[in-house]
């Protein structure tokens, strides 16, 4: 959990808490008093990339918020799937979105990005209904490199899919504010 989270918001319930790998979710209850799923993809654990497990706990947190009629807040900071886990971690992805899609309509959905969202991550931010990205936040399914050997353009990580980008070209950001405090501060 973040340090800007953890000095604003009171845990009220931990959401299968012990598994391991980047994912944590919990119900706390936010400073307006307002209680909401939170969930978190740690960047510094294994650069975020989501395990099969990883994925669970992100489902397990959208399922949670649906039932329960919460909002659903999720922080994201990921490299995308776990290769090491091979198929199992993508089935887990798919697992994750098709939770995540079942909240549209449902509950609200805030997505703060704080850092990098690639593959994966890019697309599950895309099913929030606002999307909070930190000035030096990221998000695009394919790099600069991959975009440059396919097109022969080159690219900076922050013209594919910086926080300016996504909020004046894609649409994809609905807020771009300084720091992570500041996101948490917006939700």
């Amino acid at each position: 959990m973040s340090d800007a989270a953890t000095t604003t918001a009171k845990v009220l319930l931990e959401l299968q808490h012990k598994v391991p790998g980047a994912a944590m979710a919990d119900i706390r209850e936010l400073p307006s008093g307002r209680a909401v799923v939170w969930l978190e993809v740690d960047g510094s654990h294994h650069k975020g990339a989501l395990s099969a497990a990883a994925s669970q706990v992100i489902a397990a947190a959208a399922d949670a918020a649906r039932t329960k009629g919460l909002p659903l807040v999720g922080q994201f900071a990921s490299s995308g799937a776990d290769i090491l886990e091979g198929i199992a971690a993508l089935h887990g992805w798919g697992t994750a979105a098709k939770a995540l899609a079942e909240c549209s309509g449902v509950v609200p959905t805030v997505s703060i990005v704080n850092g990098p969202a690639v593959s994966g991550p890019a697309l599950l931010i895309g099913l929030a209904d606002f999307v909070v990205m930190t000035e030096d936040a990221y998000a695009f399914v394919s790099g600069p490199t991959m975009v440059e050997e396919f097109t022969g353009i080159a690219v900076s990580t922050d013209e594919l899919g910086g926080p300016t980008t996504h909020a004046r070209q894609s649409g994809a950001a609905s807020v771009v504010v300084p720091d992570i405090a500041a996101a948490v501060e917006w939700v």
